[in-house]
């Protein structure tokens, strides 16, 4: 829906034209409005009555074209933002602004290989663009090519090396490629760059553990808690760190702190569960598996774990139970894998011992 000014309420919009070609001080003002509004709807009302009247330069309504362009992105009016930028490299078809810009929209929008296309003709011109490149390493990325990635990302170090955004992006090529030390490098030079940079020490966590160095990991989570103590991932991987280096009681406090944060999650409570199984704490193992079913985390894990507490228990029926529902509750991990083929093993063991 495009919200009108009072003036192009009152007149239709055939009469706009006519409107601010009388009344220059009107085409005027929306003009100024277009390239000033903070207000995203407010600058496009007043930059497409800006933009109908006749009387604008090249460069005016180059410049009323792009602020047009601009604030119909904010808006996620993404093919009307496109159709915008098209008019103006028409206009301008060199600009690498505007270009770059189109082919920062393609990307969003799944265009890819337009997106690529865009940002590859900035490059020709200018090939020491940072920000075509940064956009261009994303797009080869869509394409599953983290060896040209890396081409466009080293160029645009070259230009920034001290860029963190830079650093991270590139070390989430190398993640992709399980090139785990790499990867750490370019994450330091990033948190060095910005140490307030959670997400690249979150990351950096995670090369950690695929190294096995669960000391390493565990110590960046407990800084990048420390900067964000709300961001229920950091607790997740910090358990499993804890739980690798024998703190198992840090572990399930961890683990707690997942639950706490997102209550509405059955993941949470059956991670926990498992760790209170293994701890012996059975009666608060069961509450946990028995929450996270409620919330609809039916899964070999849970059901796998639950049986093995009813073994413990005495009660052999109900175990089977829970192992041939681990046998055909939905699969959504490794984790969920291998409790699968346990409950298997350990229905055939029953079978033998009855």
């Amino acid at each position: 829906m495009i919200f009108m000014s009072p003036c192009m309420r009152i007149f239709p919009a055939a009469g706009m034209v006519a409107l601010l070609a009388a009344h220059p001080a009107l085409a005027a003002n929306e003009a100024a409005t277009c390239l000033a509004a903070h207000d995203p709807q407010k600058a496009i009302t007043a930059c497409q009555a800006a933009l109908s009247s006749p009387d604008l330069s090249k460069e005016k309504r180059l410049n009323l074209l792009k602020a047009y362009a601009e604030n119909l992105t904010k808006k996620q009016k993404f093919a009307q933002a496109i159709a915008a930028y098209d008019q103006a490299l028409k206009l301008a078809p060199a600009d690498n602004d505007l270009q770059r810009a189109r082919g920062d929209i393609f990307l969003i929008t799944g265009a890819v290989d337009k997106a690529i296309s865009d940002y590859s003709a900035v490059i020709a011109r200018d090939p020491k663009n940072v920000r075509a490149h940064m956009g261009r390493a994303v797009a080869w990325q869509f394409r599953q090519k983290p060896e040209f990635a890396l081409k466009d990302l080293d160029v645009a170090l070259q230009v920034k090396p001290q860029d963190a955004q830079l650093h991270a992006q590139r070390a989430q090529v190398y993640m992709g490629m399980k090139k785990w030390a790499e990867a750490i490098n370019d994450y330091n030079q990033a948190i060095f760059a910005d140490p307030n940079d959670v997400p690249s020490r979150e990351a950096r966590a995670t090369a950690w553990m695929r190294l096995g160095k669960w000391d390493n990991a565990a110590n960046n989570l407990d800084v990048a808690i420390r900067l964000d103590p709300a961001r229920a991932s950091l607790y997740e991987k910090r358990a499993m760190a804890n739980w690798k280096l024998g703190r198992k009681d840090k572990a399930l406090a961890d683990l707690s702190a997942v639950v706490r944060l997102k209550p509405a999650l059955a993941k949470p409570r059956i991670d926990r569960g498992i760790v209170r199984y293994r701890l012996g704490r059975l009666a608060d193992a069961l509450a946990d598996f028995a929450k996270a079913e409620k919330l609809g985390g039916s899964t070999p894990s849970l059901h796998y774990f639950r049986g093995r507490i009813y073994e413990k228990q005495g009660k052999k029926q109900a175990a089977r139970a829970e192992y041939e529902r681990a046998l055909k509750a939905p699969m959504t991990s490794l984790a969920d894998q291998r409790a699968r083929m346990e409950a298997d093993a350990r229905l055939k063991a029953l079978k033998v011992l009855k």
